[in-house]
């Protein structure tokens, strides 16, 4: 079988990864089945171990036009993708190019819903999912009751996962509390920072700074002996930092609608706490962490006083519901079942 694999073009598929959504792709097409002809169309940038398929990207005009760049780009994929004749396609960019263009040429194509609904993609959606040839799942439960109104079909839920022997579960004197990931004011690292300092915990953060002016106006401030940021870390690195952390704690503003940063954490056995919102409830559940009762500082910084005292061999037994391999399994089902 010949499956084309589309990500968004933003950013590329490497490590350091920009997010979940890179990590996400990074491991699914080194994880298909071997029976599996996987082609990934990606950032030209993207260090992939299957045949990698770009077209260049002018960074100067992507940055004051991203959406003509990036829909530009994909409608290039979906040409390549119909000349040379793919079995299926697997659609992770966040557009409506490709299911509209699938929609129109009548190809078989699976598209994994990783956000909330946007306005942009939900006309989109709601006219290519009449096609028996246009599918969908949602990476949560949340992700697919926000996307119901929009998808004229059964939204499938397939849980993203993680290789979990890559996360140690041995602890070293956990001494603070920490948070990883995309730096941007819909991450709330802010709200984790007094969150806290509002328990008088030393607080470490890692992550890729992706609004600057976030970062230096409302973050900077925040900054003390108590209060470091690590910079853009390895998942080497932050394993090593998450055996010293007594809790994660996640302020995000938005619902999130998973966080493998979540399931990284659990898997070493650090409890999360969270805003009790978007995929939290699902991923977290009961074992896995705190999450607050209200939505403020102050019920976080609660959160995490009673997550710091999880046993953490809960926490990691939590983190057993999310393994790559189930994750991997599911989507070689999938796209078979499109042909």
């Amino acid at each position: 079988m010949k499956l084309a694999v589309i990500a968004h073009p933003r950013h590329p598929i490497r490590a350091p990864f920009a997010g979940g959504l890179e990590a996400f792709i990074a491991s699914l097409v080194s994880s298909y089945n071997q029976d599996i002809d996987v082609t990934l169309y990606a950032h030209p940038d993207s260090q992939v171990n299957c045949e990698l398929v770009s077209f260049p990207l002018n960074e100067k005009t992507y940055k004051q036009y991203p959406d003509i760049v990036e829909n530009d780009f994909l409608l290039k994929v979906m040409e390549d993708i119909t000349r040379r004749g793919f079995d299926v396609v697997h659609n992770n960019a966040i557009s409506s190019v490709p299911p509209l263009w699938a929609c129109k040429y009548d190809i078989p194509i699976l598209t994994t819903l990783h956000t909330p609904p946007y306005s942009k993609l939900k006309a989109a959606a709601d006219l290519a999912s009449y096609s028996p040839y246009v599918h969908y799942n949602a990476v949560s439960y949340s992700v697919a009751e926000l996307w119901r109104p929009f998808i004229n079909d059964d939204i499938d839920v397939v849980y993203n996962g993680v290789d979990l022997n890559q996360w140690d579960v041995a602890k070293s004197h956990p001494e603070f509390a920490f948070s990883f990931g995309r730096i941007t004011p819909s991450k709330g690292f802010d709200l984790a920072i007094k969150a806290s300092t509002e328990l008088g915990l030393p607080f470490c953060f890692a992550g890729p700074v992706f609004d600057q002016r976030y970062f230096d106006d409302v973050i900077t401030p925040l900054l003390s002996d108590k209060v470091q940021y690590l910079g853009h870390l390895t998942h080497r690195q932050i394993n090593e930092r998450l055996k010293k952390a007594r809790a994660v704690v996640f302020g995000a503003r938005w619902d999130e609608p998973f966080g493998l940063s979540t399931v990284e954490a659990m898997a070493t056995g650090t409890p999360v706490a969270a805003f009790n919102r978007g995929a939290f409830p699902e991923i977290v559940a009961d074992s896995g962490g705190c999450l607050a009762t209200g939505n403020n500082v102050y019920s976080l910084a609660e959160a995490l006083s009673r997550a710091i005292d999880y046993h953490r061999d809960d926490v990691r037994q939590r983190a057993d519901y999310f393994p790559l391999s189930t994750m991997c399994q599911a989507y070689s089902s999938k796209v078979s079942g499109l042909i």
